[in-house]
């Protein structure tokens, strides 16, 4: 019975792992990207080092994803101006995906310098996604707003995976 009981439970373990295991189902990464030059204008970022600002890739079935964003991101306002942000919309199959539509979300915040080489943080974001059956695209889209002079983004990796 005790042998029966632990094959059962050695079973159930190894579905248990063999489901948690995530599997990536695109993946992108890029080392640099100096956007100050580009202010005011909003413009859809580099997702690799080849200057890519679309990432496609297949998929199998259609469902839910989970996208993660990252980069090293800073933003230089005139001195005082700690106000000041760079916002991201995350376009997944043409598709603004909640919560980063609009203006109002901060990826990375001034910090009262007026130049880029203060405050320096790596920001993430994890949201997740609907992938459809086939074809699918994603495209980062970055702004800055309420007197953001100069931006920056770069050494970003951006991860799809289930």
């Amino acid at each position: 019975m005790t042998i029966l009981r632990n094959a059962a439970l050695a079973l159930a373990l190894t579905g248990a792992a063999a489901t948690a295991h995530a599997g990536v189902k695109a993946s992108a990464v890029q080392s640099m990207f100096d956007w100050s030059r580009y202010f005011p204008a909003e413009v859809f970022v580099p997702l690799n080092s080849a200057g890519a600002t679309t990432l496609s890739f297949k998929l199998g079935s259609a469902g839910k994803k989970v996208l993660t964003y990252s980069a090293e991101c800073a933003v230089a306002a005139p001195a005082g101006n700690s106000m000041a942000w760079l916002d991201l919309d995350i376009h997944v199959n043409g598709v603004i995906v909640a919560p980063t539509a609009g203006t109002g979300d901060a990826f990375c915040t001034s910090n009262g310098t007026e130049t880029l080489g203060d405050g320096w943080v790596r920001a993430s974001i994890t949201v997740q996604i609907q992938g459809i059956s086939g074809d699918n695209t994603v495209q980062i889209q970055a702004r800055g707003n309420y007197g953001a002079t100069g931006l920056w983004l770069g050494d970003s990796a951006l991860v799809i995976y289930d």
